[in-house]
């Protein structure tokens, strides 16, 4: 018996440099949050972004 697998919709991590986007990354939400938290990390001063894949700015 196997259970239905509920397919969270994925995550968009955006890096801003000023109004430029300088990385934009697309994955499940558990590894958005990873790659997010690692982003602010090596990016201190850059404005980062966490939103759902399917909203466009």
């Amino acid at each position: 018996m196997s259970t239905p697998t509920t397919e969270q919709p994925k995550r968009r991590v955006r890096v801003w440099l000023g109004e430029h986007k300088v990385i934009d990354h697309i994955s499940e939400p558990a590894a958005a949050a990873r790659f997010e938290e690692l982003m602010r990390r090596q990016h201190r001063t850059l404005r980062i972004t966490n939103d759902p894949a399917e909203t466009e700015q």
